[in-house]
């Protein structure tokens, strides 16, 4: 039988080697916390250089006429003579949504609908009321405080992604919808990275969240930003 010498001793070693175990524990715990620092910390960075480098390849100067806020667009012939319809891609098929079928589409359609529709007339004042409180504060240069009608043509409505979810308020629906279209006779006023009269489009996409009570607009940004993951 062991003395009370080397029960001492056998209790004194299971001591040490749950404290060495411990602080092999903590140490693991500690290394593993400072490595997710340390790789949050470097993708934070190489996130926003990345989207310092895509801002800086976006960045284009353009000279405009001077804006005539008094123009009626839909007096222009030329104008008028374009395709001005506003179409729906669902990754199949395109078709017109018009005031006689827009009730067929889904609410966010309906709503972006609408939005162009408030580009088109110029209506400044109801356009920055999509947006929310929190989007309004942060939105800089993105947002147009007053701008002209606007002469868009072939214009697309696409939905990039949608999802719901049932939260303690009810139903709310997240979607992304990318808008496409062209600008003739640019004035810059409304959208100033694209240049008098090119002939190009850039898609922009706008975040969606619905509710029951109604539809807002929490991002707003050009389509490439988005499928880059820069936001």
């Amino acid at each position: 039988m062991m003395d009370q010498r080397e029960l001492i001793k056998q209790k004194e070693k299971r001591k040490r080697i749950l404290f060495i175990a411990i602080c092999v524990i903590l140490g693991i715990f500690i290394v593993f916390g400072l490595t997710v620092l340390i790789l949050s910390g470097v993708k934070n960075y190489l996130q926003e250089k990345r989207k310092a480098d895509y801002d800086k390849s976006m960045n284009r100067s353009y000279i405009y006429p001077p804006a005539d806020y008094d123009l009626n667009i839909f007096d222009d012939s030329g104008y008028m003579s374009l395709d001005r319809s506003i179409w729906f891609n669902d990754g199949t098929a395109r078709t017109v949504i018009t005031e006689d079928n827009i009730k067929s589409y889904s609410p966010e359609l309906q709503f972006m609908y609408n939005v162009v529709n408030l580009i088109i007339n110029g209506n400044y004042t109801e356009y920055n009321k999509i947006f929310t409180k929190d989007y309004l504060k942060t939105a800089g240069d993105d947002l147009r405080d007053r701008f002209t009608m606007q002469q868009l043509y072939n214009i697309e409505l696409e939905i990039e992604d949608y999802s719901q979810t049932n939260t303690a308020n009810g139903l709310v629906t997240q979607s992304v919808i990318a808008v496409s279209y062209m600008i003739r006779n640019n004035n810059g006023t409304f959208r100033n990275d694209l240049d008098f009269n090119e002939e190009a489009i850039r898609p922009v996409v706008y975040l969606l969240t619905t509710t029951e009570s109604e539809i807002k607009v929490t991002n707003m940004m050009p389509l490439s930003q988005y499928e880059a993951g820069l936001y």
